[in-house]
C-alpha cells in the first residue's frame, strides 16, 4: 500500500485551492523559493514576503523555518511565461520559490520559479552549461542547500542535449562571471521553451535589448511585469521565451522583474552574501542589506561574501534595500538541513522509503516513539537529516502515527488499494486498502486523474487516491490508476521518478530495479518512452537479492 501524508490542518476549500490554485501570484517576490521565517521584529507585524529554498515539508519548510500553507495558492512558471496553478504535491526539495504572506505570517501564495530552463550545451566534471550559464552542484551544507536531483543521481549523469530545469543561487565567480549554484536540477522532456534569470546589463531602450550573462535578450513585444515598472540596468529579472535562442540571442516572450515585495514592509531573504563591504552594506539576492543593527544568530557569527544567511527586516521597495533586524548565519556547526513530516510511501527497507516524494535512508538514524522494525507504508513520521548523494540521510526519526486512520485531521494522504464501491453521481467511494482495512470518502470536484479519466474509475480498479483526510474519510483530489497486482503477496508497489535508465535496469527512489524483460505499455521490451525524469508506477519483487520488476507503467496526465 502506498500512502503519503502532507501534514498540516487544512479545510476542504483550502485543499482544493492549494492543489489546483485559483488565484494569481500576488506581488512578484524575487529570489528563490519561499517560506518565510516568522519573526515580528524590526518593525510591527509579520513579514509580507519571503525568498528562500525549500528544505522540507510539513506544511512548507524554507531554509529551516516551518510555515503554515493552509489556504495557500501554489503556482509555477517552470514551463511557461506566466505562472499557472500547480498541485501542492508537485513541490520539490530544493525548489526556488517566492512567497507572499498574510497578516499572521502564513503563506498566501507560493510561486515556484526556476532560475534556468533550457538545453545543456556543455558538461565538465564540476559543472554544466545552459544558456551560456555555468551550473554547479553543491555538497557543502554551510554554503547553502545541498543540490538535489530529479531524473539524475548526480551531476555526472547530465549529458549534452538534455533539457533541464535548474533552481539555485545566483553567484559571481572570481572572474566576475555569473553562475548558478544549483539547489535542484530536474531532467525535462524535450521542448522549445527556455527561461533565464539574471541581472540586467547593457540595457538599450532605443534598440529594445539588454544582456543577461552571456546572452542578449531582445524585448520586442514581450509582456513586462509588474505593470508600470520600467526595465533598467541592475534589476534582477527572469525571462521566458517560447522559442530556442538563435546563437546567443533570446527573443523574450515574458519578462518579470523580481523583487521581494511590491510594497514596503517586513521581508525575509535567504541566500549567499555578495558584494560585502561591511555589515551595513552587502547584497542578498540583488537586494542591498544593512545589518549593522541586526541581532546575529549564532551571536558569535560574522558576515562576509558567500556566507549563507537568512535576514529579516524592513524592506524599502523604492531603494530595493532591507534594513535587517535579525540575521541567521548558516555555518559548519549549524548548516542548512532537511526536515520532512509525512507518511511513509514506497517502503522497501529502513534504507529506502519516501516521505512527500523525498527519498529517505534511515538506516543509521536515532528513533523515538518506535523502532526501525516498525517502519512501513502508512506510518507517519517526522524526519531530520541532510542530503547526501541525492538521498536524505536521516539523523533522527520520530513516529507520530502508525496507521492511516490515525492521520491528523486536515492532512493530505494517499492510499492505495482496490475500489470496492463507487457512485459516479455523488462521487462517494470506498477503497479496500492493500495493507488491510478500507477507507471511504468522496471524490472532490476538479479531481485530477493520472493514467485514466473519471470514466475509468470503477469497482475493481486498482488505484492510489490522494486527498484530504478528516474524521476517518478522504476527500479525493488526485487518482493514480495502477496496472500492477497491488495485492499480490511479496509485491512491492513503487511510484516516482526514474534515473540511471539502461536497457536492463533503472533506479527508482534510490533502489536499482532490474527490468526483467517487462514490456512497458506503448514502449515495448526495451522500454521506449522511459527516460531519466519519467514518472512511473512499478511493481517489484525481491528475488535473489535483486529487485525485479513485474510491471512498469509510465504515469501520464
Amino acid at each position: 500500500m502506498l500512502l503519503r501524508i502532507l501534514d498540516g490542518a487544512r479545510s476542504t476549500l483550502a485543499l482544493l485551492a492549494a492543489l489546483f490554485l485559483v488565484s494569481a501570484c500576488g506581488g512578484g517576490g524575487g529570489g528563490v523559493l519561499t517560506l518565510l521565517a516568522g519573526v515580528g521584529s524590526g518593525g510591527t507585524g509579520s513579514p509580507l514576503a519571503a525568498l528562500g529554498t525549500l528544505t522540507g515539508f510539513g506544511s512548507l519548510i524554507v531554509d529551516g523555518v516551518r510555515r503554515s500553507d493552509t489556504g495557500a495558492s501554489y503556482l509555477s512558471e517552470a514551463e511557461q511565461g506566466a505562472a499557472v496553478t500547480m498541485p501542492v504535491t508537485s513541490a520539490m526539495l530544493g525548489q526556488s520559490a517566492e512567497l507572499t504572506l498574510d497578516a499572521s505570517g502564513n503563506i498566501a501564495s507560493a510561486l515556484m520559479s526556476p532560475e534556468i530552463v533550457g538545453t545543456v550545451s556543455a558538461v565538465s566534471a564540476t559543472s554544466i552549461t545552459v544558456l551560456g550559464t555555468n551550473i554547479t552542484a553543491n555538497s557543502d551544507a554551510s554554503l547553502g542547500p545541498v543540490t538535489s536531483f530529479v531524473g539524475y543521481v548526480s551531476l555526472a549523469g547530465v549529458q549534452v542535449g538534455d533539457r533541464v530545469e535548474a533552481h539555485g543561487l545566483l553567484k559571481t565567480d572570481s572572474q566576475g562571471k555569473p553562475y548558478l549554484q544549483a539547489t535542484l536540477i530536474v531532467q525535462k522532456t524535450p521542448a522549445n521553451g527556455i527561461r533565464l534569470t539574471g541581472v540586467v546589463s547593457q540595457y538599450n531602450a532605443s534598440v529594445g535589448s539588454f544582456v543577461l550573462g552571456n546572452e542578449t535578450v531582445t524585448i520586442g513585444s514581450a509582456t513586462i511585469s509588474p505593470a508600470g515598472v520600467s526595465l533598467a540596468n541592475g534589476l534582477l529579472v527572469t525571462v521566458w521565451s517560447n522559442s530556442a535562442p538563435v546563437g546567443n540571442v533570446i527573443s523574450a516572450t515574458v519578462i518579470r522583474i523580481k523583487r521581494p515585495a511590491q510594497s514596503n514592509g517586513i521581508v525575509t531573504l535567504s541566500g549567499p552574501i555578495a558584494n560585502y563591504i561591511s555589515n551595513s552594506s552587502f547584497q542578498v539576492r540583488n537586494v542591498m542589506v544593512d545589518a549593522s543593527a541586526a541581532t546575529m544568530t549564532p551571536s558569535s557569527a560574522s558576515l562576509g561574501n558567500d556566507k549563507y544567511i537568512a535576514a529579516t527586516g524592513n524592506y524599502d521597495v523604492t531603494t530595493n534595500k532591507l534594513k535587517a533586524s535579525s540575521v541567521t548565519v548558516f555555518t559548519n556547526a549549524a548548516p542548512t538541513s532537511v526536515e520532512v513530516h509525512g507518511m511513509v510511501a514506497n517502503f522497501v527497507s529502513a534504507a529506502s522509503f519516501t516521505l512527500r516524494g523525498v527519498v529517505i535512508d534511515a538506516s543509521n538514524a536515532t528513533f523515538t516513539g518506535g523502532t526501525a522494525t516498525q517502519l512501513a507504508n502508512g506510518v507517519f513520521l517526522e524526519v531530520h537529516g541532510a542530503v547526501t548523494n541525492n538521498v536524505v540521510r536521516a539523523t533522527t526519526v520520530q513516529f507520530i502515527a502508525f496507521t492511516p486512520s490515525q492521520a491528523p485531521n486536515g492532512s493530505i494522504i494517499e492510499v492505495g488499494g482496490t475500489v470496492s464501491a463507487y457512485d459516479a453521481k455523488t462521487g462517494a467511494f470506498t477503497v479496500s486498502l492493500s495493507g488491510g482495512g478500507s477507507m471511504g470518502g468522496n471524490m472532490g470536484a476538479g479531481a485530477v486523474f493520472l493514467n485514466g479519466t473519471a470514466s475509468t474509475l470503477a469497482v475493481g480498479q486498482s488505484v492510489n487516491v490522494m486527498g484530504m483526510f478528516n474524521n476517518g474519510t478522504l476527500t479525493g483530489a488526485e487518482v493514480n490508476f495502477q496496472s500492477g497486482p497491488v495485492n499480490s503477496p511479496g509485491t512491492i508497489m513503487m511510484s516516482g521518478v526514474v534515473s540511471n535508465v539502461t536497457s536492463t535496469s533503472f533506479m527508482l527512489n534510490g533502489v536499482t530495479i532490474q527490468r526483467n524483460g517487462v514490456a512497458i505499455p506503448g514502449g515495448g521490451m526495451m522500454g521506449g518512452g522511459m527516460m531519466g525524469g519519467s514518472r512511473v508506477n512499478v511493481s517489484v519483487q525481491l528475488v535473489g537479492g535483486h529487485y525485479m520488476a513485474t510491471s512498469i507503467s509510465l504515469i501520464s496526465g
